[in-house]
């Protein structure tokens, strides 16, 4: 049996119209065996700036020319940037194409025509309800998607056909949002102006944002002012009033848009643009009869409370195990653990390459906004692998999408990208649509983890730094020894241990001869260059469990082991070799005071310190009467 390869590539910002989309193209995989659908989605937004561009990373993972066809919502992306440069990739790949809503160069369109569908609900208010004075929302009109333009051209159509006079007509620039709608109803009712006949709005959110904005200031719909929408997502079948719209029915239309590409891939479909049928809902907000059932309404709403109620449950226990994840590893274990969250029977983790190979380093490249040639697949949840087989940390070509033993059998996926700011972390794939796609909670969910990703990240790279500076806190700065605060950490420890392993430790107290000297003949730095040396040969001289610390400047304690009897002589015939051998200007002599141990005296470390002090002055006393300073 021929099998189709396609990639599906849609941007989730208005996550209504996206669901129902994919419910239809996934009905289509059902429908068939010889179908396997890779959807390719994300968060972008209209911004056109390097933070907003990273969302639409995901449209690069996929090689195109190693699928069989390619689906595009054209009209759900909104960046014209990302809609541009995908049209020349699918160009280079050489693949038939199939767009939904609007036009791409190369491609076949197919949709409503969005013209007809704005003059007959403007035409069904003018004439229907007698509205004369109108105000219409607009949608973006120049992201070079024409959708826009032809609703906007379908209302002033209608208008001018039916008799409306220009200066009735208000137009309002808006850009699709639920935000718009409601600004645009208190900036009318700032204005003092009284309400127009009708408002209608280029898509659904944006009026079922002015209807709020009405409502709360008292306006009735459709008593007070007309509203119309387009699009009828399921906000607009359960708003109250039941928000008049025109329905694209995109679940079928997109089942439709898959039939029609696997007819080009077959060469049966030549046509460049396909009309699909629209059907005005008329209902409550336009004055028509509510035609939406209580029964419904009540049944929706009761299924939504439960879901989100399990929904914040399972994400609570979910945020407070993975803020307290100590590394990435166990990060990605919690993910896997709590994986109902998804609302899938499978998820894979997918982290960039080079992310994964830098993540305990501060420093980042450019490129690390882009996937690499590799990605790591970090955390797999799926029913038919062993515990032992999720987290595996598998490493394949980004290409593949996912490793060929998981992916082989797969027949729809859903990629959304994971990304930290601009820096690319990588990719999750679902193998199925979540509840939660239905209440746009699957943006919330991914931010949450590429927070508790970076956050993780950021506390291997504070771990780092606390070492580097408790490592600078104990040892000295010039000579790499302990200083006093290495002292009073580890100096008791070293000497009770000596003495609990070899039953006896012994205490040396070391001066420098004539430092003074060496600093005013030939200059700090020489003075400086004598103290590391003179540290240096000490660590020579030492075993590997001895207790080295620069005590004062010229100063230098040790806490070695009682067996070795000769340490004393060691560090003096170093000392000795060192002054004839480094032709340093000056002699590096040095007195030293020991005190031996074997713990029975009940006399503390400290005062043994003391006592090595005081027969160092006294070997010091001796070297200057015998002239040994130089």
């Amino acid at each position: 049996m021929k099998e189709y390869r396609i990639a599906l590539f849609t941007v989730d910002w208005n996550y209504e119209l996206v669901e129902s989309s994919l419910q239809g193209v996934k009905q289509f995989v059902d429908e068939r065996q010889d179908i396997r659908l890779f959807v390719f989605d994300c968060f972008g937004k209209e911004l056109d700036d390097e933070k907003g561009r990273s969302e639409y990373m995901i449209f690069d993972l996929p090689d195109i020319s190693g699928f069989d066809g390619a689906l595009v919502q054209g009209n759900q992306i909104v960046l014209d940037y990302a809609r541009r440069r995908l049209a020349r990739r699918i160009r280079e790949a050489g693949v038939p194409a199939v767009t939904i809503g609007c036009s791409i160069d190369g491609c076949t369109l197919v949709g409503i025509d969005n013209h007809d569908a704005q003059y007959d609900i403007t035409a069904h208010v003018i004439k229907e309800h007698g509205a004369r004075r109108l105000a219409y929302l607009t949608g973006i009109l120049d992201n070079g998607c024409p959708e826009g333009l032809w609703r906007r051209d379908g209302f002033l159509d209608a208008c001018r056909e039916h008799g409306i006079l220009e200066e009735d007509i208000t137009l309002i620039p808006c850009s699709w949002r639920t935000s718009d709608g409601a600004e645009a109803a208190r900036r009318w009712l700032q204005s003092g102006k009284p309400l127009p006949d009708a408002f209608l709005c280029a898509n659904d959110e944006m009026g079922l944002g002015l209807i709020g904005v009405l409502k709360e200031h008292g306006y009735r719909i459709p008593e007070d002012v007309i509203v119309a929408g387009f699009d009828n997502v399921p906000s607009a079948e359960l708003s109250s009033p039941r928000l008049a719209t025109v329905d694209g029915n995109y679940a079928a239309l997109n089942h439709y848009a898959m039939q029609v590409l696997l007819d080009k891939i077959d060469g049966r479909e030549q046509r460049e643009r396909i009309v699909f049928p629209h059907r005005l809902i008329l209902s409550d907000s336009c004055g028509c009869q509510e035609i939406t059932k209580p029964g419904y309404i009540r049944e929706k709403y009761y299924r939504q409370t439960r879901f989100l109620k399990n929904f914040y449950s399972l994400q609570d226990q979910m945020a407070a195990e993975m803020f307290n994840a100590s590394d990435l590893s166990e990060l990605l274990e919690i993910i896997e653990k709590h994986h109902p969250i998804f609302g899938c029977r499978s998820i894979y983790l997918c982290i960039n390459d080079y992310y994964f190979d830098n993540y305990e380093k501060k420093q980042w490249k450019h490129d690390a906004r882009r996937f690499g040639q590799e990605v790591i697949l970090a955390a797999c949840s799926r029913c038919d692998l062993s515990a032992e087989g999720k987290h595996q940390y598998a490493r394949f070509e980004s290409r593949q999408l996912l490793p060929g033993d998981l992916i082989r059998d797969e027949r729809f996926l859903v990629f959304y990208p994971l990304h930290y700011n601009t820096y690319c972390i990588g990719y999750i794939v679902m193998d199925s649509i979540s509840e939660a796609a239905k209440l746009n909670l699957h943006e919330s969910i991914f931010n949450f983890l590429e927070i508790a990703i970076e956050n993780v990240r950021k506390k291997c790279l504070l771990r780092q730094l606390n070492s580097v500076l408790d490592d600078l806190y104990v040892h000295d700065a010039l000579t790499g020894v302990y200083n006093r605060f290495g002292y009073k950490r580890f100096g008791q420890e070293v000497y009770e241990l000596l003495l609990e392993e070899d039953g006896s430790a012994q205490v040396l107290f070391i001066d420098m001869d004539n430092m003074k000297g060496i600093n005013d003949r030939f200059g700090h730095e020489a003075g400086d260059a004598a103290i590391k040396a003179t540290a240096q040969l000490l660590q020579e001289a030492c075993g590997a469990r001895d207790f080295i610390m620069r005590y004062g400047g010229d100063e230098f304690l040790i806490i070695a082991s009682g067996k070795e009897k000769d340490l004393k002589e060691q560090i003096l015939a170093r000392a000795e070799t060192y002054a004839q051998r480094s032709g340093a200007p000056y002699n590096l002599g040095l007195s030293i005071g020991a005190v031996h141990t074997d713990g029975n005296d009940d006399i503390s470390l400290d005062a043994h310190v003391q006592a090595a002090d005081a027969r160092m002055y006294e070997a010091k006393n001796q070297r200057k009467k015998a002239g040994c300073w130089g």
